[in-house]
C-alpha cells in the first residue's frame, strides 16, 4: 500500500536525511512534499491530504506540537510520528495521540518500526469504521417470513441460479430468492468482495490464496474461485486491509 507522506522540518539538511532513509528503508511511504515552515505545511495538509506527517518540534513560527494540536481540532486524520532531537517532549508527543516518537539521528531499525505502528494503527482504525458504519444483520426474506444472519458470520454468498446462498461460520447454508447482484449491492462497503461472478466473499474469513489454481481457502475450508478478469481487483482489495 502507498502511505502518503509529508515532512516537516526547519533543516534542509534533516529533511533530505529523512526522505533519503524512507526511501532506502520503507518502500511503502512516498514523500510528496517536504516543508521548511510549519505555517506552509499547515496550509498545504488540506490540499495535499496526506495519510502520515513526520514533524520536527523545535521550529520557528510554530513548534510542531502545537501544529499537531491545531491539525488535530481541526479535523485533519493525518497521522503524525515526531521526529526530533529533544528528549524532554515525549509526553507531550503522546498527548496528541501521535503514532511514534523518534530522536534524531533516526537509526533504520526505530525508523521501519514506526512505520509498521502506523500501519497497524492504520488498519485498526479501517476496521473500527467499517465495523461502526455496518449494520449487524441482514434480512433474508422467504415464505414463511424471514432469517435475521449476522452479517460479521457470513462467509460467502454463492450465486444458484435466481437463488443466492449464505454459508455461515458454522458452514450452514441460508436460501434466499433474490440474485447474487442484488446482495452485493446491499453489502457494498461491509467487507465484502464479488470474486467471481457466483461468488462474493467476506474478507473476515480469507485465510489462503492460491495461484496455482486460482482460488482462494477460507478459514472454514471452503474452497472458492477467483476470476481471471478480477484477480487484480481482487489483490488491490486485500492490499487495502492488509499490511
Amino acid at each position: 500500500m502507498m502511505i502518503k507522506t509529508i515532512l516537516v522540518d526547519d533543516e534542509q539538511d534533516e529533511l533530505d536525511v529523512l526522505e533519503r532513509d524512507l526511501l532506502n528503508h520503507c518502500p511503502d511511504v512516498v514523500v510528496v512534499k517536504k516543508f521548511r515552515s510549519a505555517i506552509e505545511a499547515k496550509a498545504a495538509v488540506a490540499e495535499l491530504r496526506p495519510d502520515l506527517i513526520f514533524l520536527d518540534i523545535e521550529m520557528p513560527e510554530i513548534k510542531g506540537i502545537d501544529l499537531a494540536k491545531s491539525l488535530k481540532n481541526e479535523g485533519h486524520s493525518s497521522a503524525i510520528i515526531f521526529v526530533t532531537g529533544y528528549p524532554q517532549f515525549g509526553a507531550q508527543a503522546f498527548e496528541v495521540e501521535a503514532i511514534d516518537f523518534l530522536l534524531k539521528p533516526v537509526e533504520s531499525d526505530r525508523l521501519k518500526q514506526a512505520i509498521e505502528k502506523y500501519l497497524g494503527h492504520n488498519l485498526q482504525s479501517q476496521i473500527a469504521e467499517l465495523n461502526k458504519k455496518a449494520p449487524t444483520f441482514i434480512r433474508i426474506s422467504s415464505q414463511s417470513g424471514f432469517d435475521l444472519l449476522k452479517i460479521k458470520d457470513i462467509s460467502y454468498l454463492k450465486a444458484d441460479g435466481a437463488i443466492t446462498r449464505f454459508f455461515m461460520a458454522d458452514n450452514q447454508a441460508v436460501g434466499a430468492g433474490r440474485n447474487l447482484g442484488i446482495f452485493e449491492k446491499a453489502l457494498s462497503g461491509q467487507g465484502f468482495f464479488r470474486v467471481h461472478s457466483g461468488y462474493l466473499v467476506n474478507y473476515r474469513f480469507l485465510h489462503h490464496y492460491d495461484n496455482r489454481e486460482s482460488c482462494i481457502i477460507l478459514n472454514t475450508g471452503a474452497k472458492i474461485p477467483v476470476a481471471q478478469q478480477r484477480l487484480r481487483d481482487f489483490l488491490i482489495w486485500v492490499d487495502s486491509f492488509t499490511v
